[in-house]
């Protein structure tokens, strides 16, 4: 793999693994000019090594709000205040962009580009919860991949994740992209072309 990676897009792993194979690939990734995509689930302790490498990193609010040591205020609507704070912290530690999923607010990226917000997609029976957030995270690396610009590989992630909850089980709940598609067109598309997916079939 240490030979072969640069082939890639993109590396995206979890804490399901162990932690030396997770900083490990994330290295040979990162020194190869591969982006890499880092879910710290479950919550884990994350090496100043590790995050030097993570082009992007993607907890929920909570855990981002724990690892950064600054709460996120959402009573009154999301705190982008907070989230630049946070999302500070994280940059000066080597992370290149923070995503924070942040339940019915919905979730953003934050990166030297800024902050992209998007609503919680709402959908009309919720089943199941399970695999959500691996359906988010990996619907934004599969845009990203694509060739989707970061804003619109959050909108896309999110309308596959809402179908995810919107069904029981976790491989069973996954969506297709035709029907992230046709969901994106039912809601108005999120403000791009859901064509731009074609590449994905």
């Amino acid at each position: 793999l240490q030979e072969e990676i640069g082939q890639y897009d993109l590396v995206m792993m979890q804490f399901e693994l162990p932690m030396e194979v997770v900083e490990a690939v994330a290295q040979w990734a990162h020194d190869a000019g591969v982006i890499v995509m880092i879910n710290p689930a479950p919550a884990a302790p994350l090496s100043d090594k590790l995050l030097a490498c993570a082009t992007y990193l993607s907890p929920n609010e909570h855990e981002a709000a724990i690892l950064a040591g600054h709460p996120i205020r959402v009573e009154n609507g999301i705190n982008f205040e907070d989230v630049e704070i946070v999302s500070k912290a994280f940059r000066e530690r080597g992370v290149g962009n923070l995503i924070i999923t942040m339940g019915e607010n919905g979730s953003l990226v934050a990166g030297k580009d800024g902050i992209h917000h998007t609503g919680c997609v709402k959908m009309p029976h919720v089943a199941d919860p399970t695999a959500a957030g691996d359906s988010f995270v990996a619907a934004f690396c599969t845009g990203l991949t694509a060739g989707l610009p970061q804003g619109e590989a959050l909108d896309f992630a999110s309308h596959a994740a809402a179908i995810t909850v919107s069904r029981m089980g976790a491989m069973p709940s996954l969506p297709t992209v035709e029907e992230v598609q046709a969901l994106l067109r039912e809601r108005g598309c999120a403000g791009f072309d859901p064509a731009e997916l074609d590449a994905l079939k």
